[in-house]
């Protein structure tokens, strides 16, 4: 059912969504601002207990620090640079929780503050909003604590929260004199202490809990402490857009030890259809170079330009000569591009090479003691003539050095242009210190998309296409930040917007809010779109795009958004039905990847 949401004001009503509760985005009311000052106590409205005593109010120190009470807090301090005697208190002075002891200031102009709220049930919240060191300007960080009933402390802290200029202090003191006990590292987890005493010192520049979310929980006699991820605000893309469509195809196997599998008896004609290739994995038959093949001078990384008796007919018209890579790859012309990084098979490498070309692509060493060598020779079938390159039994390199060597084959039809690969024996070491990948496929001169590697088997039989399309990709920015008083207006970008109909000029595209994402996708070749995944569960708001290849639109995040709330949105285009290579697509709609924006208060 469509519900399409006339303002995004209506957001507040999703708040069911809203998970992570490391960080609270109703920040209450106003302590203050400014430098080095201790505000007044006030009523937590909870009672903390911490060892024999209970608490009732709190003194918030604009540097970071709480002091607790019962009334009037005793032993309070304005210092930023806390002393371990400072943290430890002396005798009768107020507990203390510090989720960043330090020199922090609070400026107006930087809609800074320092907030605490006494209304959540069985909790008590101070935020130091907007944070920055003082006598510096970056960064403006926000840290918070939340003082619970049950006794337990919680610190969260946006990502970029740091010191630069001066140490801090983090941690739980329950004053009165309590011995310290050595430093923790909180950012390690796992801390317990045997008193109501834990502390960890970070030197400037060394504050590691950016992003962070620390625990204290009372045991009784003292704490244990946990870590945890507190996100800040975020829009992060995941899925994929259909179609990635390419001129080239291949199939990557990372390294040897699954290529054998995939390749060893098997083989691929690629026969010539008009401006493409017919692509048929299976058909071929491997057959031994003669007595009389010429053993080609290829040494390790090293090529060869062969001339055969007839041009090779190709798609793109007759080639001649060919060009020989001891690496498993044949091309046209006089250079297939690969080189300097011959030996090291990769997608962008195959992707971006210059000179049309059959890749089998591995770190062969014709040079190792006691390598077969690269083979050439022409032989009349029938009424053609085909030209075989062999590698017969030819070494690859390993760690320790040891036998393992590989034959297959590229035949190449020069009377009808057919190519056939035919791998006999692929061997599966994959200790080399260079890398053992291998890449299979084929692709023309120029850069291509890149549509991911494909289990070519899988495939059956394909054509290849002259086209090259990029999927949508959709992103989101600035991050929805969403506190009391403010909000963000995100804007949600999409490029690679399809014609409807090739070179009309016209685009029809939208873009959709959802409430409920499907972080898997879900296929929609149930109405004909195959391929293409839908990433959101319901279209909650959609926001038409006019005009161009590339377009966006914006959604006014309110303030008072709870932390954790999470949004979904997707783009979709309208193209021709069944206009595709292969005929795929038959309803005519391709989409993006998906954003996934998640709302919190810095």
């Amino acid at each position: 059912m469509l519900r399409s949401l006339v303002a995004l004001a209506a957001i507040p009503a999703l708040t069911a969504l809203a998970s992570a509760q490391c960080y609270i985005s109703q920040f209450g009311t106003l302590a203050g601002t400014g430098d080095d000052i201790v505000f007044a106590d006030v009523p937590m409205n909870i009672t903390f207990p911490l060892g024999a005593s209970n608490y009732t109010h709190a003194a918030i120190g604009t540097n970071g620090v709480v002091f607790l009470s019962t009334g009037a807090a005793a032993g309070t301090t304005t210092s930023g640079y806390p002393t371990l005697a400072q943290f430890s208190g002396t005798a009768g002075q107020a507990p203390r929780i510090a989720p960043m002891w330090t020199d922090l200031e609070f400026l107006v102009s930087n809609n800074a503050g320092v907030y605490y709220n006494d209304t959540i049930p069985g909790k008590f919240v101070v935020t130091w909003v907007n944070a920055w060191e003082w006598n510096t300007t970056n960064p403006i960080f926000t840290v918070q604590a939340q003082i619970f009933a049950t006794g337990e402390v919680l610190f969260s802290y946006s990502g970029n929260s740091q010191t630069t200029a001066a140490d801090s202090s983090t941690g739980i003191s329950a004053g009165n004199g309590i011995a310290s006990v050595p430093d923790v590292n909180l950012s390690a987890g796992g801390n317990i202490s045997a008193t109501h005493y834990m502390r960890e010192l970070m030197l400037a520049g060394s504050f590691d809990l950016g992003g962070s979310a620390i625990t204290l929980t009372p045991t009784g006699t003292g704490y244990a402490q946990t870590i945890g991820a507190c996100n800040a605000a975020y829009n992060q893309s995941f899925g994929v857009g259909c179609y990635n469509i390419s001129d080239s195809f291949y199939e990557f196997h990372t390294d040897s030890t699954t290529a054998p599998a995939a390749l060893n008896g098997q083989s691929m004609v690629l026969t010539p259809a008009g401006l493409n290739y017919l692509v048929v994995w299976g058909g071929g038959t491997y057959v031994p170079p003669s007595g009389t093949a010429t053993v080609l001078p290829i040494t390790d990384d090293s090529e060869f330009s062969q001339i055969p008796s007839i041009p090779l007919p190709t798609p793109s018209g007759p080639v001649s000569p060919i060009f020989i890579h001891g690496n498993g790859m044949i091309s046209h012309g006089a250079n297939n591009g690969i080189q300097p990084i011959s030996y090291v098979p990769d997608a962008a490498g195959f992707l971006s090479a210059p000179a049309t070309g059959f890749f089998s692509w591995h770190d062969y060493n014709t040079s190792e003691p006691g390598s077969g060598q690269i083979k050439y020779e022409e032989l009349v079938v029938g009424s053609d003539t085909i030209a075989y390159v062999t590698w017969d039994d030819v070494e690859s390199y390993a760690q320790p050095e040891t036998t393992n060597r590989s034959t297959m084959q590229f035949q190449l039809n020069l009377t009808s242009g057919v190519v056939t690969v035919v791998w006999v024996n692929i061997d599966g070491n994959g200790s080399s210190p260079f890398g053992s990948a291998h890449l299979v496929g084929w692709g023309p001169i120029g850069a291509s998309v890149n549509a991911g590697s494909v289990d070519i088997s899988a495939l059956g039989a394909f054509v290849t296409t002259p086209t090259n399309m990029s999927a949508m990709t959709l992103t989101g920015s600035p991050a929805p930040v969403s506190t009391l008083s403010s909000g963000t207006v995100v804007t949600y970008s999409t490029a690679g917007i399809p014609e409807i109909i090739p070179s009309s000029g016209v685009y029809i595209s939208a873009n959709i809010l959802s409430v409920n994402g499907v972080p898997g996708g879900f296929d929609l070749g149930i109405i004909g779109a195959p391929g293409c995944n839908a990433y959101i569960g319901t279209l909650d708001y959609i926001q038409a795009m006019v005009g161009g290849p590339s377009n966006s639109v914006t959604l006014s995040v309110p303030a008072g958004i709870p932390a954790g709330t999470i949004l979904y949105s997707q783009s979709i285009a309208l193209i021709t039905p069944n206009s595709l290579p292969n005929g795929q697509n038959a309803f005519g709609l391709t989409v993006s990847n998906a954003v996934q924006s998640y709302v919190a208060p810095f």
